[in-house]
């Protein structure tokens, strides 16, 4: 596993082993945390973002800077079709349900993306443990 930077709500952390991984990922702010995650100490992109809440999280990918991004598709956790779940980040991000993953999910994805010689640099490249929507 490639060591990564996350920088979240409280502050600003290195990782490079699954434990530290999931130590980092499970902490919260009022229930919630928001994460930028970066392969490079001062790199501004590639980033990959997860934003959590209780057990649910969104993952939203930004390859480049003209990039829109690359969001994961949502599992089928029996939530609402029509309904959504607010992150707080902090400003309030209000995420349908269709790109809604378990809080589990986003870790394999996070640690697919530290597993890889080199982050994606399009849709195409993305890990597989998820399906993606280019935005």
């Amino acid at each position: 596993m490639i060591p990564a930077i996350f920088e979240h709500l409280e502050e600003r952390e290195t990782c490079s082993t699954l434990k530290e991984v999931r130590t980092v990922l499970d902490k919260t702010v009022d229930g919630g945390n928001a994460f930028n995650i970066y392969r490079e100490q001062d790199a501004v992109f590639p980033y990959l973002s997860v934003l959590t809440r209780g057990e649910y999280a969104y993952i939203w990918y930004a390859p480049n800077e003209s990039s829109a991004g690359i969001q994961a598709w949502g599992e089928d956790l029996g939530l609402d079709p029509e309904g959504s779940v607010d992150f707080y980040i902090p400003e309030l991000t209000v995420t349908p349900n269709d790109y809604i993953l378990t809080r589990e999910t986003a870790l394999q994805v996070v640690t697919a993306f530290m597993e890889l010689e080199k982050w994606p640099a399009c849709y195409e490249e993305m890990p597989d443990c998820v399906e993606w929507e280019e935005l």
